[in-house]
């Protein structure tokens, strides 16, 4: 098979970026050109929602409120007309740039709907209000990959799950030798009982809560060991499984040295090692939730539950045993999901705080995300040197 020629290994190399979630390894990554170009259609979309939402008026027949989403829509449309017209390109063709003009209109034209149409000042605010949360999701779920960042991360969760059965089979012993003897005591049991399913689900978030802000804590310290520079000959070795290999295959003899990552570079490379670690962390936790709602339906039989809990458990499932009367119970249920989240929690402290344990569990993270940049070293090389002749 024929080597591919640098235009193709340097598209596949920033398809490979992407896939990983690091497109601001792209070369001259651009948000007007990148990221809001691909957002047009929903955009466009949402703006037109909210202006049929909006024109009409209890104040208007309804030939008025028909005119008012008319003319409100022409406005749109209009908007969109103008741009183009402006940029010298068909009227309604999709922009390949959209700036900051493009993006404050967004925001501003349907929120002046309803403020013309029936002066609803609170409707037009909170339409912007909106509409502003809703640009920021936007970018930073498309900037940084968010969707493909996670699809990786959970496949790499998945691929140590099943070539390591170890990530649970080694760090569950830890965690169990605390938790089993807090499941058999009866103050979790009361406490299960006493609390409703909302209130377990803000406790369980607050723990996976501190995790996270432990785990973003040490992510600086973890990117500046991966970004710690390493020479051209083992970079060129850990590219060649990528697509940049055939890139490094055509490298000056004394290439310049890569730049450094940049802020937004280095934050994107964050967000994915702390994604990474979160699924992991995650999968801790369903593990131990898991385990506990099959050990308690087991050696926790409803008798027991009620001397526990002073009053019948709430049994969602019951079935018989070798002649003995089992079931799983809301009490065992929300008492599982609670130390599932301590568990988590107390995974996370383990895991950031024991070099052991780290060398454990993130090794294969770390090779794979020194493999990324070492992929964009020989890219950037190769884009360089490109975008000058």
């Amino acid at each position: 098979m024929a080597a591919p020629s640098e235009t193709e290994a340097i598209a596949a190399t920033e398809r490979w970026f992407t896939a990983r979630g690091l497109p601001h390894f792209i070369f001259r990554y651009s948000a007007s050109r990148d990221v809001w170009t691909r957002a047009v259609p929903l955009l466009t979309l949402v703006a037109l929602g909210e202006v049929a939402a909006n024109a009409p008026s209890d104040d208007f027949p309804v030939w008025g409120s028909v005119l008012a989403c008319v003319l409100a829509f022409a406005a749109v449309l209009g908007v969109w007309a103008v741009a183009n017209r402006l940029r010298h390109r068909p009227l309604f063709a999709r922009p390949e740039n959209v700036g900051l003009v493009e993006v404050a209109m967004f925001v501003v034209v349907p929120a002046l709907v309803p403020i013309i149409a029936s002066s609803q000042w609170r409707s037009g605010v909170i339409t912007g209000g909106a509409n502003v949360l809703l640009l920021a999701l936007i970018y930073v779920t498309t900037s940084y990959g968010v969707v493909p960042m996670a699809r990786w991360a959970v496949g790499h969760g998945a691929r140590q799950v099943l070539t390591v059965s170890g990530v649970l089979v080694r760090a569950l012993p830890l965690l169990l030798l605390v938790v089993i003897v807090v499941f058999y005591t009866t103050e979790p049991a009361q406490i299960a009982h006493a609390l409703t399913w909302p209130l377990i689900a803000v406790a369980v978030g607050f723990f996976l809560l501190v995790a996270t802000l432990f785990a973003a804590i040490r992510v600086p310290g973890q990117v500046g060991e991966l970004a710690h520079a390493e020479s051209w000959a083992v970079l060129k070795e850990r590219t060649v499984p990528t697509p940049a290999g055939p890139l490094a295959r055509r490298l000056p003899s004394r290439p310049p040295e890569p730049p450094l990552l940049s802020r937004k570079e280095w934050l994107n490379v964050g967000l994915v090692v702390l994604a990474t670690e979160a699924i992991l962390v995650l999968l801790v936790g369903a593990a131990m939730f898991g385990f506990l709602v099959i050990l308690g339906t087991l050696t926790v039989p409803p008798d027991l539950m009620h001397t526990w809990i002073g009053e019948a458990p709430d049994a969602l499932v019951s079935f018989n045993l070798f002649d003995t009367k089992l079931a799983v119970t809301s009490e065992l249920l929300k008492t599982a999901s609670f130390l599932a989240g301590f568990s988590a929690l107390q995974f996370t402290v383990a895991l950031l705080s024991d070099g052991t344990q780290q060398e454990e569990f993130l090794h294969q993270l770390r090779e794979e995300m020194r493999e990324s940049l070492a992929a964009r070293a020989v890219y950037l090389t190769a884009a360089i040197r490109r975008a000058r002749t």
